[in-house]
């Protein structure tokens, strides 16, 4: 456990490093004006729209900051050929996989608190006062991510970059529609239909069940009961992103 956490530590500054980091910047800057691109609304539109483009922006940006870096901090290992130093050393391979999760887990924290905050200050400054249930969806989001980088760095494991940005950003939004193609494929005759939608819907990620923004935007509450259940579910997932991860990595030559 001590390798994987110095592993994560390296990790964690090497991506610091990436230029990922300058879209966050960027992302910071348009939601700071953001609220003059609403100034024709009333107030309470206004800042209805300033909650939602502001938290849709935090899981659009944080998405791509998880895929850009998983990717780079565990590919870039193998084309730099520093991984053959690593496992000259007693290091096992699953520490590694753990540090390179711990270190990308530090990073999307680390990011998500920056985007946090500036969402935050943005709130305060509409209407002096900022609402539980926003943390709420924050938190969610940020629990998301994770699934995210579990996921890039199980297919990075085996594939190439190309590959792997495509499937992750369409596994993304697949997972954002699966609960609907669920509801149409039940809406057909056709009982294979039904049979396949269902078995997709159980092993494809169900992101939606993050999405919360809708609720919290318009002041309503989510139980904590919720938060638990769904947090509990996306840390199943990124620990059986891992295990693949850590399967197919076994088997790679370093």
């Amino acid at each position: 456990m001590v390798k994987a956490i110095v592993i994560a530590k390296n990790t964690f500054q090497e991506s610091l490093r990436l230029r990922s980091y300058q879209i966050i910047l960027v992302f910071a800057l348009l939601l700071l004006g953001s609220s003059q691109l609403f100034s024709f609304l009333t107030p309470a539109e206004q800042l209805k729209m300033i909650k939602d483009v502001s938290l849709s922006g935090i899981e659009f940006f944080g998405m791509l900051l998880a895929i850009f870096a998983s990717m780079t901090a565990l590919r870039s290992e193998f084309e730099t050929n520093t991984i053959s130093t690593l496992f000259s050393k007693p290091l096992k391979r699953s520490d590694f996989i753990l540090g390179k999760f711990l270190g990308m887990a530090m990073v999307i924290t680390l990011s998500i608190i920056m985007m946090s905050v500036v969402f935050i200050g943005l709130i305060l400054l509409k209407q002096r006062s900022f609402e539980i249930s926003l943390f709420s969806a924050l938190f969610l989001i940020w629990a998301e991510m994770l699934v995210i980088v579990a996921i890039t760095l199980a297919v990075a494991a085996f594939a190439s970059t190309a590959f792997t940005l495509i499937f992750v950003l369409f596994l993304f939004l697949v997972g954002h529609l699966t609960g609907y193609g669920l509801s149409m494929a039940e809406r057909m005759k056709n009982p294979v239909m039904h049979v396949v939608a269902r078995f997709f819907y159980k092993i494809i990620p169900n992101f939606e069940n993050f999405a919360i923004r809708d609720q919290v935007v318009v002041g309503g509450t989510v139980p904590i009961s919720y938060l638990l259940k769904t947090f509990g579910y996306g840390i199943i997932y990124a620990a059986i992103a891992l295990i693949i991860c850590l399967y197919f990595f076994r088997y790679r030559e370093v």
